[in-house]
């Protein structure tokens, strides 16, 4: 009974968790994809199930994404197959026509990653003789329906029941990186006057390895966030400047400037207070910028714009090496600011 008790505990936070919704989603969109194609009395419909199971993501903007790559794939492997059923009506071998056909299309689905499912399609069309009654552009249509409605099933579900929508996810993902770094320059503003606390390589590695990271999977939302409104604007597209692409990159800029001034901090000299001045105010402006992309008021970067100019002025203190990465940082957090004023007047005026 002991050993069972670690399998009980995982199986219970998979139920209280709520990580059960988006296998429950799959699965009724599967049993709808299954429904709709049968009730259009399309043959094969286990089809339309496949493109689902292809498709389907947590999150309605990706499952768009993902879905018109499987349509596009589809549609040219579709073309390229009947390109070769027409070569074999002329007389060209079978065998090294289907051949010939799928490789090249291999080689072009794993230079345009966009058409990974065109050797697929086309492989499917190529061998239609497994469809009796049925010509090859019969079952190339026949395939580009199933398709067409597994990826409508599988949009109209993410859209009304999606386990999380990419645009929220992405805020809390700049808003946590963003504490991330706020958190490692007030740890360096908390120094005593004898220096700032040193750091070991492997260790930074380590956390700057763990913010890439995390800057990648804010460009994947990022896109699937930028889908998502763009489908609510019935197709009209983002403004560059409100595009969650645009905001990713800006994220990855302050991470730049962060790591710059942490470096620069962590030289600092002995008994010298203005260095973990500035610590703490690049600290303050970032957790300050979190909070503000959580919806939580506007930022305050007074005091770190205060200290960039103090540090600009010759001669002020040892400080001045300072003012670069300050400055820099400065200017991508105000950026920063108008793109969250920018998006609050947008949903205040929706």
């Amino acid at each position: 009974m002991m050993r069972m008790a670690p399998a009980l505990r995982r199986i219970g936070g998979f139920w209280q968790q709520g990580r059960w919704r988006a296998g429950a989603q799959l699965a009724a969109t599967v049993a709808l994809a299954w429904l709709v194609a049968v009730a259009m009395r399309l043959p094969e419909s286990f089809w339309a199930v496949m493109s689902v199971l292809i498709v389907m993501r947590p999150s309605a903007g990706a499952t768009l994404d993902a879905g018109w790559e499987r349509v596009r794939g589809t549609a040219a492997g579709a073309l390229c197959g009947l390109a070769g059923v027409y070569l074999q009506h002329l007389g060209a071998p079978v065998l090294a026509t289907t051949l010939a056909t799928v490789m090249l299309l291999a080689f072009t689905g794993a230079a345009l990653p966009g058409l990974r499912s065109a050797p697929v399609a086309a492989l499917i069309i190529l061998s239609a003789s497994a469809i009796p009654g049925h010509s090859p552009l019969q079952v190339a249509l026949l395939r580009m329906v199933q398709i067409g409605v597994g990826v409508g099933v599988a949009l109209a579900v993410s859209v009304v029941a999606s386990e999380y929508r990419a645009g929220p996810r992405f805020d809390a993902g700049r808003a946590a990186l963003l504490r991330g770094m706020a958190k490692r320059l007030a740890a360096l503003g908390s120094g005593s006057a004898a220096g700032l606390p040193a750091e070991s390589e492997s260790e930074a590695e380590r956390v700057n390895a763990a913010t890439r990271a995390a800057l990648a999977r804010l460009a994947v939302l990022a896109g699937s966030a930028d889908l998502e409104a763009r489908w609510r604007r019935r197709g009209a597209a983002v403004p560059a400047a409100q595009s969650c692409r645009s905001k990713a990159r800006l994220a990855a800029r302050v991470f730049q400037d962060a790591t710059m001034l942490e470096r620069m901090l962590r030289r600092a000299p002995a008994a010298d207070p203005a260095w973990h001045e500035t610590a703490r105010a690049a600290a303050a402006a970032l957790a300050a910028m979190a909070d503000a992309l959580d919806g939580k008021g506007a930022p305050d970067l007074a005091k770190l714009a205060q200290i960039a100019r103090r540090h600009e002025e010759p001669g002020a203190s040892s400080a001045f090496l300072l003012a670069a990465p300050v400055c820099l940082l400065l200017e991508d957090l105000q950026r920063m600011q108008r793109c969250v004023a920018a998006a609050a007047s947008v949903a205040s005026a929706a």
